[in-house]
């Protein structure tokens, strides 16, 4: 129970150490992407929107950093001799890995929840904390500010009407494109907004529209922007398969299919994500999905096996070689599942599970084959 309890403290320790340093690496990137997302919303805003992109990249920190905790025990306990000492004390290698396997086990099932129930509703939650961000910005503007931008949407302007804050004066302003109507760029003496629900109101005195050799003039006109279409936190998108939980998913693909047996495809054609039905052409891509993320979730295992022969292969090496192998590991496998399916998926050339699981059945065999090689050494 002793060599139990160290090497437990040594993974947790090491794996605490890996994911801090990462996510430490990965916070200035996230507030580029933050500060872009959310220009010109605050800074409390910003520091608000870090949780949410936090929790995506928690997946990929976890396996990531308990690969490199596991490099690090094991190659210090072979560097330091203890392994050597183990083996003496008639202790069998199997069972001194038994702690890190349950480890990496219970890692495994917190990566799954993470993975198929939490993740695909957080991105959601991302765009319509960004919208939220907006609104709360556009119905309070603070004193001097002469422009707005927010995704594809901007506007500058020369003045503040003094009288009215939510007036600007000679502005410019670009819209984005809305489904069939195309991008527009308009100049206006004014333009007033407003904030109703999810709609956003821009009153424009003197407009003129400008753009690919059109130029038209009016006195007034009004533009409404659904921001809930802008920042697509519409209920079509929040109803795409994507965003869904892995039970719902199952719950849906189960009922598409028996539809698709019972009535045909014309029938199936006729449904919409939004009454609960994938669509004919996402049946592959959501099977796809159900297997990928298990298989993310089962990469703990396949990093346990790789870091244990790493390290141990490593014995009196240098530990930055081992980590420099261990992230090569992590960086051949995601891309892999992830670039390398998904194409296999798109072009119909692999079953669905198969290229879900190719990467993470190939790397366990590779692990296991080099584990089997270090422990008979």
């Amino acid at each position: 129970m002793t060599l139990d309890r160290y090497l437990l403290r040594q993974l947790c320790l090491g794996m605490a150490f890996a994911v801090a340093a990462m996510a430490f690496i990965a916070i200035p990137g996230i507030l580029v992407q933050a500060f872009h997302k959310l220009a010109g919303v605050g800074m409390a805003s910003i520091l608000g929107f870090l949780p949410l992109v936090l929790i995506d990249l928690v997946p990929y920190l976890l396996p990531i950093g308990f690969l490199l905790a596991v490099v690090a025990t094991f190659g210090r306990m072979a560097a330091d001799n203890e392994w050597t000492a183990i083996l003496m004390a008639g202790i069998h290698p199997l069972r001194v890995l038994a702690p890190a396997a349950l480890f990496a086990l219970a890692l495994s099932g917190v990566l799954y929840v993470l993975a198929a129930e939490v993740s695909p509703k957080t991105k959601f939650r991302q765009r319509d904390y960004t919208k939220g961000s907006v609104v709360r910005l556009l119905r309070s503007l603070s004193p001097g500010r002469t422009g707005l931008k927010f995704g594809d949407f901007y506007m500058k302007s020369r003045a503040r009407d003094p009288l009215d804050r939510n007036r600007f004066e000679q502005v410019f302003i670009h819209v984005p494109k809305r489904g069939d109507e195309p991008a527009q760029l308009i100049y206006a003496a004014a333009a007033q907004f407003r904030v109703e629900g999810s709609a956003m109101e821009i009153e424009l005195t003197w407009p003129r529209w400008i753009g690919q050799g059109v130029d038209a003039r009016g006195a007034r006109a009004r533009i409404v922007l659904d921001l809930d279409q802008l920042f697509e936190v519409d209920a079509a998108r929040g109803s795409e398969w994507r965003y869904q939980s892995s039970r719902e998913l199952r719950a849906r693909l189960a009922r598409s299919e028996a539809l698709l047996a019972s009535e045909g495809l014309a029938a199936l054609e006729t449904k919409t994500q939004a009454e609960g039905y994938v669509r004919p052409g996402d049946m592959n891509k959501v099977r796809f999905e159900l297997h990928a993320r298990v298989a993310l979730a089962a990469v703990c295992p396949m990093f346990l096996l790789l870091g244990v022969s790493t390290g141990l292969f490593l014995r009196r090496g240098s530990q930055l070689f081992a980590f420099a192998a261990a992230v090569l590991y992590a960086l051949a496998y995601y891309l892999l599942s992830m670039r390398l399916g998904k194409g296999l998926v798109n072009s119909q050339a692999a079953p669905q599970w198969l290229a879900a699981w190719g990467a993470t059945i190939g790397g366990s065999l590779l692990g296991a084959f080099m584990c089997w090689r270090a422990l008979r050494r």
